[in-house]
C-alpha cells in the first residue's frame, strides 16, 4: 500500500482529535473537530465517519489517542520507547488494545480517503488521568491542548505501526505522571 499518512506536521492544517476506543458493543471514540461538537462513536461508525469528515473538509492533521509506533531491543523483545511512557507501555495493559484498534483504524480508513496526499499524523497520549472523564471529553482536550502538550520523539530504532505510515509519528503528552 502506498504512503498514505506522514510525521512531517505542516502548521496551517486544521485539527482533527479521535480518543481511539475498540469495543464490540460501546460507543468508544470520542471525536473532536473544529468545525464541529465533539461526539462519541462506536468504533466502525468512526472510521466512516472520519473519512466522510476528511472528503468533506479536506486534509487535517489527525490526532489519534492511540500507540502510532513501536520499538523492540535488538533481542527482539518490545520495551517503552522513552522515558515519558515508564509505567504506561506501548506492549501491555491499555496499551495493546490502542496498537490494536490503531492499527485497524487506519488500515480501514486509508483506502477510504481521497487523494490529497498524506495526511499528517500524531499520536495523542493521554495518559495519567486524574479522574475518569468521558471520550469526547479526551478528544476536545486533544484538539483544544494540542499546542500546549509536551512533545517527545519515540527513541532511535522505533518504527510506525504499519508500512502506509512514512516516518515515526510525534508524540504528544497531555499529562505529567505524578510524582
Amino acid at each position: 500500500m502506498q504512503t498514505v499518512f506522514t510525521a512531517q506536521l505542516p502548521p496551517q492544517l486544521p485539527l482533527l482529535a479521535i480518543a481511539l476506543g475498540y469495543s464490540a458493543t460501546q460507543a468508544s471514540c470520542g471525536i473532536a473537530a473544529m468545525q464541529s461538537e465533539p461526539h462519541t462513536l462506536a468504533f466502525g461508525d468512526c472510521i466512516r465517519w472520519t473519512a466522510e469528515y476528511l472528503r468533506n473538509h479536506g486534509p487535517h492533521i489527525l490526532i489519534l489517542e492511540a500507540v502510532l509506533s513501536t520499538y523492540h531491543r535488538p533481542d527482539g523483545n518490545p520495551t517503552i520507547r522513552g522515558d515519558f511512557e515508564k509505567g504506561r507501555g506501548w506492549y501491555h495493559g491499555p496499551g495493546v488494545s490502542t496498537y490494536a484498534a490503531a492499527l485497524r483504524f487506519l488500515q480501514e480508513l486509508a483506502p477510504e480517503l481521497p487523494d490529497f496526499g498524506p495526511l499528517p499524523l500524531v499520536e495523542g497520549f493521554l495518559s495519567y488521568k486524574p479522574v475518569k472523564t468521558t471520550h469526547a471529553h479526551d478528544a476536545q482536550r486533544l484538539l483544544e491542548e494540542f499546542a500546549r502538550a509536551e512533545r517527545f520523539s519515540p527513541c532511535e530504532g522505533s518504527e510506525p505501526i504499519c508500512p502506509f505510515i512514512h516516518g515515526i509519528p510525534e508524540i504528544r503528552r497531555y499529562n505529567k505522571p505524578k510524582g
